[in-house]
């Protein structure tokens, strides 16, 4: 299924749980050092980095345990690449950028709300020197928010964007969050 097909799917839904009940809109923006892999075997190629990223997310609350998610990212640093633990002399990787669609179940403990998400992701990454891939693929992630205030959230959690074709992009992210 095509990413444009769930993000019309997600949002098709959302407005149509609008009619039966009160539903809420928040966003997030948050700061993501990443973990960068590519393993090609038969090269002989295990290459690392360390990128970081700017990452936004916008959520549609359809009932109290269950949201659906819009997440973007774009590269803010990119990062030496490492072969085999060694640096690669001015060689340097990147996530371009990522967005996905996720479906994020929630368990609400009072201020503090333990969360899931799974979805699909579209990833863009850049290896100086390797070239650049973009690939969609399955994505899945977990984390905690608390919940200061009516309006108010601080959120930490961990998303693996990409893992295939030899390719993987994980990382934690520190977000600050409103609800609108």
């Amino acid at each position: 299924m095509k990413l444009r097909h769930c993000l019309l799917t997600a949002l098709a839904g959302a407005g149509l749980a609008t009619g039966a009940q009160a539903q809420s809109i928040y966003g997030e923006l948050g700061y993501s050092p990443l973990s960068l892999s590519l393993s090609v075997p038969l090269l002989g190629l295990k290459a690392t980095a360390s990128p970081k990223m700017v990452r936004g997310l916008v959520g549609f609350q359809l009932i109290d345990s269950f949201a659906v998610e819009v997440i973007g990212g774009l590269s803010t640093d990119d990062s030496r690449i490492r072969n085999g633990g060694a640096s690669a002399t001015g060689s340097t990787a990147k996530v371009d950028q990522l967005y996905g669609v996720y479906l994020t179940p929630k368990f609400g403990l009072g201020p503090v709300e333990l969360f899931g998400r799974v979805g699909t992701a579209r990833t863009k990454v850049s290896f100086k020197g390797l070239g650049t891939g973009e690939d969609k693929n399955i994505s899945y992630g977990y984390g905690l928010r608390l919940l200061p205030t009516d309006h108010l959230s601080l959120s930490v959690d961990y998303m693996n964007y990409l893992n295939g074709g030899g390719a993987k992009v994980d990382g934690y992210s520190l977000n600050l969050g409103l609800r609108f």
